[in-house]
This record gives C-alpha cells, sequence and structure tokens, in this order.
C-alpha cells in the first residue's frame, strides 16, 4: 500500500487529478456566478406560484395603470432591506413604460428630494415618493401592511396602496377642497387634515365667505367645522347657494354644549333633515374608552358604507366630546327627498348627558341611554332631477383635528400626548369621506391574504444568507473530492 502511494507521488498524477478537479470546479462556479449577473441585468420577473398571487398585479392594477400617459417615477428611499417592495415596484415598470423606478439609498445626492420631503431628517425610514409632473404622494413602509381586527389576520395592501398613489398623482383634475374659515373654532388645527388630504391629490385651500363672496365655482366640498360664534344670515345665505347647486359638504361639529345661538348653521343642517345634540356621549365599557377616560371612546362603524367597512374590519376610530346626530323621521327625510346611512354608531353601553353640572362617570338618572345612534353619517339630498348635494356629517371635530389629548401611562405617573386624527383609523375615515364626496372612482382596493406576519431579513441577516448559499455547496464539493481520493487510494 505505502509503495503504490509512494509510486503515485513520483510519477506526479494525484497532481494533475487534483488541479483538474480545481479547474473544473472553478468552471462550475464561475458559470454560476456568470449566469446569476446575466439573469439580474435582465430583471425577469419571479414566478409567482402562491395561491393568492402575491407577487403578480392584479388584472385590476393591470387596467387602471395601462392608461398611464405621463411619466411617473417611483423613488423608494431606505428600501433595501424590503426587497419584496423593491420587486413588486419592478412590475408596474414591466407593465408600463412610463412607469420607472430608483432605489435611493443616501439622500445627499438627490438634493432636491432632501429639501421637498426632509429626507434624511424628519423622513429617517423606508418610504415610497410617487411623482409626476408637479403632483407627488408619499407612502411609508407601514401603509403597505393592514391588520384585521376582526379575523386576526394580516393583509399585504401593497399594491393597492402604489397603484392608488400612481393613480393619484395622474388625475387629470385634482379635487379642489375649502375648509371655511369664517368663525371656525380652533381653525389652526387641522393642518395633518389638510396635509394627509393634499397627499391624496387633493387641492386644500381656507376659504372666508365675506372674502370671496360666494363658494368657489370649482370646489368639490365645503369642509365646515365647529364654530365658535354663528354665520351670518349673509354666509348662510352663500352657503345655502351652494348646495342648492348641487355642491357637497362635509361638516366636523361637535355638540353645542355651551348652547350658544346657532340659528343659521342649524339651518344649514336643516337642508339634510338632521340636528346635533348638546350633550355628550359618555362610555361605560372599559374596552371602549381610552386609557380610561369615559368622554374619549371607540364607538362602531358600519360594515356595509363604502367609507367604513374597510375600518370596520382592519381596526377602530375614536371621538372626543362626541355628541349624536338627531335625523327627522324616515317618512319625513323620504319627502324631503334625503336618503342617509350611519357610518359612526353608538354602542349599548354608552349614554348621553346634556346636564355638564354632573361630575359623576357612571350614568345619572338624567342621562340618556344610547344604543345604535348616529355620531357620523352619509347624506343625499336630492335638489332637482339633475342635481343632489351629498353631505357627510360628524358630530365630533377631534376625528381629524391635530388637537393634542393628554393621555394617562398605564403604571407611570405621566401623560402622553397624541394627536385626535391620529388615534386609529381616524385618518382613513377622513380621506374616504373625502373619496366619496368627490367621486373618486379611481381608487382600488385590494387585499392579498398573507395570512402571516412578512418576514424580511435584515442587511446583516442577509448577508449571512449569502454566505450559507455560497458556502455550502463548496464545502459539499470539497468533502466529495476528500471521499472520493480516499476511496480511490483504498483501491
Amino acid at each position: 500500500m505505502k509503495e503504490n502511494f509512494k509510486e503515485t507521488i513520483k510519477k506526479g498524477k494525484w497532481l494533475g487529478n487534483t488541479l483538474l478537479t480545481i479547474l473544473l470546479i472553478v468552471v462550475i462556479l464561475a458559470v454560476v456566478v456568470a449566469l446569476n449577473i446575466f439573469v439580474e441585468k435582465q430583471n425577469f420577473p419571479d414566478i409567482d406560484l402562491t395561491q393568492e398571487k402575491l407577487y403578480s398585479l392584479s388584472k385590476e392594477s393591470k387596467d387602471k395603470i395601462k392608461n398611464v400617459s405621463k411619466d411617473t417615477k417611483i423613488t423608494l428611499y431606505g428600501m433595501s432591506e424590503y426587497q419584496d417592495v423593491i420587486d413588486y415596484v419592478k412590475l408596474y415598470q414591466k407593465e408600463n413604460p412610463h412607469i420607472t423606478y430608483e432605489e435611493l439609498k443616501d439622500a445627499t445626492s438627490r438634493p432636491d428630494l432632501q429639501e421637498t420631503y426632509g429626507l434624511g431628517t424628519s423622513i429617517t425610514t423606508g418610504v415610497i415618493i410617487v411623482e409626476a409632473g408637479n403632483r407627488s404622494k408619499v407612502v411609508s413602509v407601514s401603509d403597505l401592511y393592514t391588520y384585521d381586527y376582526v379575523t386576526y389576520e394580516q393583509y399585504n395592501v401593497t399594491e393597492q396602496v402604489i397603484t392608488n398613489a400612481i393613480l393619484n398623482v395622474n388625475l387629470e383634475k385634482q379635487p379642489q377642497i375649502y375648509f371655511v374659515k369664517n368663525h371656525a373654532q380652533n381653525a389652526e388645527y387641522y393642518q395633518i387634515a389638510k396635509e394627509l388630504l393634499k397627499n391624496e391629490s387633493n387641492v386644500v385651500t381656507d376659504l372666508d365667505l365675506l372674502v370671496e363672496a360666494k363658494v368657489p365655482e370649482d370646489c368639490n366640498v365645503l369642509v365646515i367645522t365647529t364654530l365658535k360664534e354663528d354665520f351670518s344670515e349673509y354666509e348662510k345665505n352663500i352657503i345655502l347657494e351652494y348646495i342648492n347647486n348641487g355642491g357637497n359638504v362635509m361638516i366636523l361639529a361637535d355638540p353645542n354644549t355651551t348652547n350658544i345661538s346657532l340659528p343659521n348653521f342649524q339651518a344649514i343642517l336643516d337642508v339634510y333633515g338632521t340636528s346635533i345634540s348638546n350633550g355628550i356621549i359618555f362610555e361605560q365599557n372599559t374596552s371602549r374608552m381610552i386609557s380610561g377616560y369615559t368622554n374619549i371612546i371607540i364607538p362602531k362603524v358600519s360594515s356595509s358604507s363604502e367609507i367604513t367597512k374597510y375600518i370596520y374590519s382592519d381596526g377602530d376610530v375614536t371621538v372626543l366630546n362626541s355628541g349624536i346626530l338627531n335625523f327627522k323621521s324616515y317618512d319625513e327625510l323620504e319627502q324631503m327627498g334625503i336618503t342617509k346611512e350611519d357610518l359612526i354608531i353608538t354602542t349599548d353601553t354608552s349614554f348621553l348627558r346634556t346636564d355638564m353640572n354632573i361630575k359623576e362617570y357612571t350614568m345619572a338618572e338624567s342621562d340618556q341611554q344610547l344604543s345604535g345612534e348616529a355620531i357620523a353619517a352619509a347624506v343625499t339630498k336630492k335638489i332637482s332631477d339633475e342635481k343632489t348635494s351629498k353631505l357627510v356629517i360628524c358630530a365630533n371635530s377631534l376625528l381629524v383635528s391635530d388637537m393634542a389629548v393628554d393621555l394617562n401611562v398605564n403604571g407611570l405617573n405621566s401623560t402622553s400626548k397624541m394627536y385626535g386624527i391620529n388615534f386609529y383609523s381616524n385618518k382613513d375615515f377622513l380621506a374616504n369621506s373625502i373619496s366619496y364626496l368627490t367621486d373618486r372612482k379611481d381608487n382600488i382596493t385590494l387585499r392579498k391574504d398573507t395570512g402571516l406576519v412578512t418576514y424580511t431579513a435584515t442587511a446583516k441577516e442577509d448577508q449571512i444568507i449569502r454566505i450559507i448559499i455560497t458556502a455550502l455547496p463548496i464545502m459539499i464539493i470539497i468533502i466529495g473530492i476528500t471521499v472520493w481520493q480516499v476511496r480511490r487510494r483504498k483501491k
């Protein structure tokens, strides 16, 4: 055995065989690397074998974006750890050549975006910026997933969000939203709401009825918030003229607990057959309160309205010191040409208090037990055979305001501030209401049921995975060669 081994060494056969094997390994690795580089440059789409088609564009999205004719740029900032989103964006570029994308890792390389959107300063996490012409929409990573509190499942809404963002910035005409500032209480506390609506491709403007002497002809929605004093007769007539011409309105008004005389404001509400209570809703069910506050409550939302049906499954809304809406009877509304659907309603564990001198948080004898009364509603008023006026009304303004609410921190002797509009799905309620009032049919709603939380590897984890993928085959080859050589020697 020793003699055969020495003879093999002397003749150098082992050297030739080993060199040949190493050369073969190098060639194989080179071919694999070259093939990977080629495939990556070709940008071939992944094959989607999932039943829900989680990684493919739906026919609805394809139909919607095929008409996009403007050059639309999708910029991915800080998204290197979200390869699934990057792959998704590539599908849009493949579907329509007018849609392109760019991955941006260093904000300083694009000072224009850095200045416009605060990349690297106010925005440090991953965002998607969609731009077309002078319009833009910013989407955060958190917007790409939603949780269904009814079925306890997570939904991937990446396609829905990106498709809608593309459609939003490609609107032929942006809806015009006007906030009435005459006699408005706390008018400065709607900045987040206005920015939200702008990000939904609306033009938002403050309106002084006395200066303009009319509601502008391009107004799609007139927004009226809580008043500190009544409209003048002149202002009331301007608003009524707008409504009678088929104008749409959104009213967000708190209950009149101080009993301010508001006959002209009530005259506007009378057109739609409703009024707002002077009392405030209190909740008795602790699971329907925020931080134990009986007046900061989580009411029910409708599961059938196009405004709230997805809020119903995704989460809740929150109101503070809210009232209820008092509508005329069904027969009276029908005679007035009015139809309505309730959007937000009271629970059967809540009550209405009109006597604000009562300090107890439990229900008193003078309080009114509630069960299914409307807090917010969508109303349609038939003006003529050709004209209708739509109204979304909520007996609460905190729902969309950026007024800070002090909340107790459990277990700590401290409080934390939170803006009203940031509670649960309050933003969605505002955005959906405006979309409804402006007849925005371009938006799509798609839910791809992942059933599980999506896992995305970090950069470090991705590096480890790549090392394993590369090293493991090499180790197997080396072990194979070693075994082969050992077996040859035994022969």
